[in-house]
């Protein structure tokens, strides 16, 4: 993932998308616009022909797919309120 581009790519996501949408990146490289999407609850459809960046792209949104999926401990104080 490149940290500098992130920023922006967050800045696009939210301009042009709202929670739910469907992100499509027909070039997504190592998959920084999917983990973006999925961390502010976009759904993410990338397309990549380079085997090593779809392995990269797939392993990187796996690990985002998981922290947005796990509780916190204040998600879990919420709910006893």
């Amino acid at each position: 993932i490149a940290p500098l581009q992130l920023d922006f790519i967050e800045r696009c996501v939210r301009l042009w998308s709202n929670p739910g949408d469907l992100v499509l990146s027909p070039f997504a490289g190592i998959g920084s616009e999917g983990v973006v999407s999925v961390r502010l609850g976009r759904r993410f459809v990338g397309c990549e022909l380079k085997a090593s960046y779809w392995r990269t792209a797939v392993a990187n949104l796996t690990t985002a797919e998981a922290e947005v999926s796990t509780p916190s401990l204040f998600d879990t104080t919420d709910v006893a309120a």
